[in-house]
C-alpha cells in the first residue's frame, strides 16, 4: 500500500466551516477543570445512577457490570494523596463507564469548551453487503454539493482501509466502543460517527490526521490523506443542551441529535438556508414542500417503483425544535396528518431510518393517526428509590407513580407500576388520517421515540416492518437532563448540584413497556425485531434505497385500499365506500344506528340535529377499519375533525 499515489483532502470551503482549526491547536487551547470539580462531577453521577437511573437493574445484570461501584472507587482514589488522575483521564474513564451501560440516553457530556465542538472529515460513510460480505463506500447526497472534494475520492469509492488496518476491521473496533444496545446498533453507530465526532460525548480522535485507501471508480487503487477539523465558528452551532419539560416525555438520543445538526450544516445546506427564509422547505425536486417549522423533521414525495406508484413518507425525527413543546407536538402531528393527506391511496411507505427520537408523546399521537381504535399507549416505570418516591411527590403530573412506589419502597419491588405515556384525551383528539396500506422502514439506528414508534406499528399490527437490520436501536427510556434534575425538587430540598464548566449529564429516568401481544416486553436492549430484512445493496447506497424502496412497493401491492367518505346530508348521512361493508353511527358516544354498506348509502340519524359530536365507524368483515367524526362548532354546524387540536 504505501507505493500508491497519494493525494491530501483540501479542507472544506463552505463559508460556515472557514474557521475550521486542526484538532490538535482545538485542544492546545481546552480548559481544565480542578480536582474538586472532577469529584463533584462523579459525586452527582453516583448519585443519578443510584437512585434514578431506571435500566440500572438489566444493565448491571445484562451485561455484568457495576457502575456504581466504578464511581466510588473514582471518588475515592481522587481523595488518596498521590493518586492524582489528570483531566483526559479523568473524561476518558467517565466516558466508557457510562459507555459501558450500553444505553443512549445515560451519557457524560464533557464541559463547556467541547459543548460545542465537533471534529470531522469531509465525507460520509456508508455500508452495503455483496456476496454476505461488508464493503464500505463515499457516500453521495440526494441533494446538494459532492461530499468529497477530489476528483478520484468522490462518492462510490469504494474503501479498504483506514490508517493501514483493513476497513470492516477498522469499523468492528471502534464500533466495540459505541455505547450501542446491540451488535448492530454499534456498527451503525459507528458509521455514523466514523468521520464526524461529536466532541462533547467522545473526546477528540486518537489520531490528528487519516491514511484511507480506496478502490477509485475506475477501479485502481489510490490513498488520500485527510486531517481531523474542528469548525471555528459554524453558522448553526451544536448544541447539547436540548429543553426538555419533563411533562412531555422526551425519549432521544441527543448525541445523535446534534450529529444530525451538523450532518444538516455539512451536506445540506440549501434546506437550512430555505428554512431561513421562513417559507416552505423542499428538500429536493418532486418532493412535497414541508411547513417551515417542520423542515428538518419530514421528507415526502411519491415514489414510483416496479410494483406501481406509493406515497413515501419519512420521519427524520420526533424532536421539532420549538418551545413550548406542546406547541411542538401539536405541529408535528399536524404536519405528519396533512402530509398523509397528500399520498396516493395505494400505500405509504414511511420511513424512521436514522430517527434519533424525540418526543414519545408525538410518536404516539402519530401512531394514533394510522389506527380507527385507540391506541394503547406504552407504559412507564419509575426505579424504586426514595429519592423518586420524592420526585414523585413533589410534581403533580408525576403523581400517578406514587402509590406504586410506595408500595415497592416497602416491599423491594425494583419498580414502580407502569402509567400511560400518552392521557387517553390527547389520543381521542387525533382523526383517522390515513386509509391505504401502510409498510414501516427501521434501522438499527431507529432509537427512542423512534423505537415507540416501531413498537406502537407493529404491536397494534399497522403493517409490515421491514428493517435494514434486524432491530432497531432498542432504546426505550424517557430521558431527563441535569437541568431537569436541578429544577425538579424545591430548593432546599435538592440533593443535584449544578455542574463545574457546563458538564452535563442525561439519565434514563423511566422505562418504557410494550403492548398487547407484546405486553411487558422492555424495549431497552431488545429493540423491535423487523419482520422481515433487506440487507443494503450497492445500489441503496448509491441510488437513494432503490432496492429496499422495489421491496416496499412489491409488499404494499398486495394490500386492500379502502374508502369511507361521510358527507352530512339534511338530517343524515351519505356513506361512500369500499371495502367497509358496514357503518355504525354514534352520538354524543351513544350508539345510534349499524348500516350494511353497498358502494354508496344515506343513512337517517335520530337526533343528529342536537347532536355535539358525530362518530362514524367503517368495518370491514367485522374488523373496525376506518373512522370518521365531526364536532359542533361555535357557528352550531357539525364540521369534520381534520386536525389534532390538544
Amino acid at each position: 500500500m504505501t507505493n500508491l499515489p497519494m493525494e491530501n483532502l483540501p479542507a472544506p470551503s463552505s463559508k460556515e466551516l472557514a474557521a475550521a482549526v486542526p484538532l490538535s491547536d482545538f485542544l492546545d487551547q481546552a480548559t481544565a477543570l480542578s480536582p474538586a470539580e472532577r469529584e463533584k462531577i462523579a459525586t452527582q453521577a453516583l448519585l443519578a445512577l443510584e437512585q434514578n437511573y431506571a435500566n440500572l437493574p438489566l444493565k448491571a445484570t445484562r451485561y455484568a457490570i457495576n457502575p456504581l461501584q466504578r464511581l466510588r472507587l473514582m471518588i475515592a482514589r481522587m481523595g488518596m494523596n498521590g493518586a492524582a488522575t489528570s483531566e483526559w483521564q479523568f473524561h476518558e474513564e467517565m466516558i466508557d463507564l457510562f459507555n459501558s451501560l450500553r444505553d443512549l440516553h445515560t451519557r457524560y457530556t464533557l464541559p463547556a469548551r467541547f459543548a460545542d465542538a465537533v471534529a470531522f472529515l469531509p465525507f460520509r460513510v456508508k455500508h452495503f453487503v455483496k456476496d454476505g460480505e461488508l464493503c464500505y463506500l463515499v457516500a453521495p447526497e440526494r441533494q446538494g454539493p459532492a461530499p468529497a472534494p477530489t476528483d478520484r475520492f468522490r462518492p462510490g469509492v469504494q474503501i479498504t482501509h483506514w490508517n493501514g488496518v483493513p476497513m470492516e476491521r477498522a469499523v468492528q473496533r471502534f464500533a466495540a466502543r459505541m455505547p450501542g444496545a446491540n451488535p448492530a446498533a454499534r456498527h451503525a453507530r459507528a458509521l455514523d460517527f466514523f468521520t464526524i465526532r461529536v466532541l462533547a460525548f467522545t473526546g477528540p480522535p486518537d489520531e490528528e490526521a487519516v491514511l484511507i485507501d480506496y478502490i477509485d471508480l475506475d477501479g485502481d487503487a489510490a490513498t488520500t490523506k485527510g486531517r481531523w477539523l474542528v469548525p471555528g465558528a459554524p453558522a448553526e452551532p451544536v448544541q447539547t443542551e436540548v429543553a426538555i419539560e419533563p411533562e412531555r416525555t422526551m425519549a432521544m438520543d441527543i448525541e445523535a441529535r446534534q450529529l444530525a445538526r451538523l450532518k444538516a450544516s455539512l451536506f445540506a445546506p440549501h434546506t437550512m438556508q430555505q428554512q431561513a427564509s421562513g417559507q416552505q422547505v423542499v428538500s429536493a425536486a418532486g418532493d412535497f414542500p414541508i411547513e417551515n417549522e417542520m423542515a428538518q423533521m419530514f421528507e415526502a414525495r411519491v415514489v414510483n417503483t416496479p410494483s406501481g406508484d406509493f406515497g413515501y413518507l419519512r420521519l427524520r425525527s420526533f424532536h421539532p425544535e420549538v418551545q413550548p413543546a406542546s406547541r411542538a407536538i401539536e405541529l408535528f402531528v399536524n404536519e405528519f396528518i396533512r402530509l398523509l393527506g397528500l399520498m396516493p391511496d395505494s400505500g405509504v411507505i414511511l420511513d424512521i431510518r436514522g430517527n434519533h427520537g424525540g418526543y414519545a408523546n408525538a410518536a404516539e399521537l402519530c401512531l394514533q393517526a394510522l389506527i380507527p381504535g385507540r391506541l394503547d399507549s406504552e407504559p412507564m416505570q419509575l426505579l424504586s428509590s426514595p429519592l423518586n418516591l420524592r420526585i414523585c411527590r413533589a410534581n403533580t403530573w408525576m403523581n400517578p407513580w406514587i402509590k406504586s412506589l410506595e408500595h415497592a419502597v416497602e416491599t423491594g419491588a425494583p419498580f414502580s407500576a407502569g402509567v400511560p405515556l400518552t392521557d387517553v384525551a390527547d389520543l381521542d383528539k387525533v382523526p383517522h388520517a390515513y386509509l391505504g396500506p401502510l409498510l414501516l422502514l427501521t434501522d438499527a439506528r431507529s432509537y427512542s421515540a423512534a423505537d415507540i414508534f416501531a413498537a406502537g406499528f407493529q404491536d397494534h399490527e399497522i403493517g409490515t416492518v421491514i428493517g435494514v437490520d434486524k432491530s432497531t436501536g432498542a432504546g426505550g427510556a424517557a430521558v431527563w437532563d441535569w437541568n431537569t434534575f436541578l429544577r425538579i425538587l424545591p430548593s432546599g430540598q435538592n440533593p443535584y448540584q449544578e455542574l463545574p464548566a457546563q458538564a452535563d449529564l442525561t439519565i434514563a429516568f423511566g422505562r418504557l413497556l410494550r403492548v398487547r401481544a407484546n405486553a411487558g416486553v422492555a424495549i431497552e436492549d431488545f429493540g423491535v425485531e423487523a419482520d422481515e430484512v433487506h440487507p443494503t445493496t450497492r445500489d441503496d447506497v448509491m441510488h437513494n434505497s432503490r432496492d429496499l424502496l422495489a421491496r416496499a412497493g412489491r409488499a404494499l401491492g398486495a394490500g386492500v385500499r379502502r374508502t369511507f367518505d361521510v358527507e352530512l346530508v339534511g338530517g343524515g348521512l351519505r356513506v361512500t365506500a369500499a371495502q367497509v361493508d358496514r357503518a355504525d353511527v354514534l352520538t354524543d358516544g351513544r350508539p345510534r344506528l349499524s348500516a350494511d354498506l353497498g358502494a354508496a348509502a344515506t343513512i337517517e340519524v335520530p337526533g343528529l340535529d342536537d347532536a355535539r359530536t358525530l362518530r362514524v365507524e367503517g368495518f370491514a368483515g367485522g374488523r373496525l377499519v376506518a373512522v370518521r367524526t365531526f364536532v359542533r362548532g361555535q357557528d352550531g354546524t357539525l364540521t369534520p375533525v381534520t386536525r389534532y387540536t390538544p
